[in-house]
């Protein structure tokens, strides 16, 4: 396939993490009958665009016509959101009855936070079950898949935005040209983007290979986004990083020549180039530490089965599916999931087939694998009584670890 960004056959491969099913088509106890669907997950390097990349597409409407991952199950998330809000409106100036778009939108939680500052807002998300939540809290909502079309319909009756923004879904595009020349045109009379989204740098630095499913079709640096967005006459100007998801970068976008350039963009550029991003031996070197981590855990893993100790994966996130399934990790070693999420109680990992069940209801295990690793700061203190009593946590990324109460400390900070 050629390049998702500059249409270059120049692709390289340099990871491969086998057949997969979509990680969040989660099984019902109906589907353990038949074998769910596999695609290729395979990850490559352009030559031309320094663009990273997978190579096959699972339909849009396959990934998120349902979607069970929600927004506002995590403290974390909810004031990530509030305070990037507070952060923009100061940033921007914006005013009331000024037009918020979020593309993604989800269950609404970014949408909410802006409501004490009285503008308007409209979420866009192609899952129709999250639509439909969102609109039962107030938060208008279309369940659609954003592209220029829906930016013409949004301009022909809301009018223009003066900020658009997207948080973890700017990798997840199928039909990336069209959705960033629909951005474009909605912020052409002043407006900005804002982009959040897992950072290729922490990737790399960390090993979070399990940032990697067919949701992910791309993972951004600032060379890449701005090759991209180039060809539509924005421009990148302002770069920031942020801790949630592992690492993630907040790029603020505008028509070209009507914003400043801050230094921070040079100095994210700079740091992409040092750390060897726009190199494709980076990546093969990435791929060989992804194998040294499925050593690590499989030992880890092995060893508690060997002990007669028990295992539960925490939480069921997409990333998990990615872990597991690259790993062969299945119930001999990990024997159940445990979630607070009520739309994924009762269902089952797809490939893994791990059951996922209700946490307050499951008798602890041994030890937990930590799957959500990036809400490690948010589960350690929730769980402090349970390591405390002998409980443990097996946290895979960015190198396999075990928090037991006589380190506890040290991580918990």
């Amino acid at each position: 396939m050629p390049c998702r960004v500059c249409h270059s056959e120049r692709l390289e491969q340099f990871l491969d993490l086998g057949d997969q099913p979509h990680c969040d088509s989660l099984l019902l106890p109906a589907d353990l009958s038949r074998r769910e669907p596999y695609y290729p997950l395979q990850v490559c390097f352009c030559h031309e665009c320094t663009a990273v990349q997978i190579n096959y597409t699972v339909p849009k409407e396959t990934m998120f016509g349902e979607y069970l991952y929600v927004s506002g199950t995590t403290q974390t998330l909810r004031t990530h959101f509030q305070n990037s809000t507070d952060r923009l409106v100061a940033r921007l100036g914006l005013k009331a009855n000024d037009l918020v778009v979020d593309i993604g939108s989800n269950d609404g939680t970014w949408l909410a936070c802006y409501n004490k500052y009285g503008l308007r807002t409209l979420g866009v998300d192609g899952a129709r079950n999250l639509a439909e939540m969102a609109n039962a809290r107030g938060i208008e909502t279309w369940a659609k898949f954003f592209n220029a079309d829906v930016a013409r319909e949004i301009i022909a009756t809301k009018g223009r935005a003066k900020l658009v923004t997207a948080a973890g879904v700017f990798f997840h595009l199928e039909e990336l040209h069209s959705v960033t020349e629909g951005i474009a045109e909605l912020i052409r009379d002043g407006g900005v983007f804002c982009v959040q989204a897992i950072s290729l740098t922490a990737m790399l630095r960390y090993t979070q290979f399990d940032q990697v499913y067919h949701e992910h079709l791309t993972y951004w640096t600032v060379k890449s986004l701005e090759r991209l967005f180039g060809q539509y006459g924005l421009e990148i100007f302002h770069a920031d990083m942020l801790p949630i998801h592992g690492g993630s970068m907040e790029l603020l976008v505008a028509p070209k020549g009507t914003q400043p350039i801050d230094a921070s963009v040079a100095k994210m550029r700079a740091d992409e180039e040092q750390l060897g991003c726009h190199q494709i031996e980076t990546y093969r070197n990435f791929a060989k530490r992804v194998r040294e981590i499925e050593i690590e855990l499989m030992g880890i893993l092995r060893d508690y089965a060997t002990q007669g100790k028990t295992v539960q994966a925490f939480g069921a996130p997409a990333k998990g599916a990615t872990l597991l399934n690259s790993f062969h990790i299945t119930t001999d070693l990990v024997q159940c999931a445990v979630e607070v999420n009520s739309l994924k109680i009762g269902k089952y990992i797809p490939g893994a087939r791990l059951p996922i069940v209700d946490e307050k209801t499951t008798t602890p295990p041994d030890a937990y694998l930590i799957l959500a690793w990036n809400f490690l700061s948010e589960f350690l203190p929730k769980k402090r009584e349970y390591i405390m009593a002998g409980g443990e946590f097996i946290v895979p990324i960015p190198r396999p670890v075990v928090i037991n109460r006589h380190n506890y400390a040290q991580y918990v900070k």
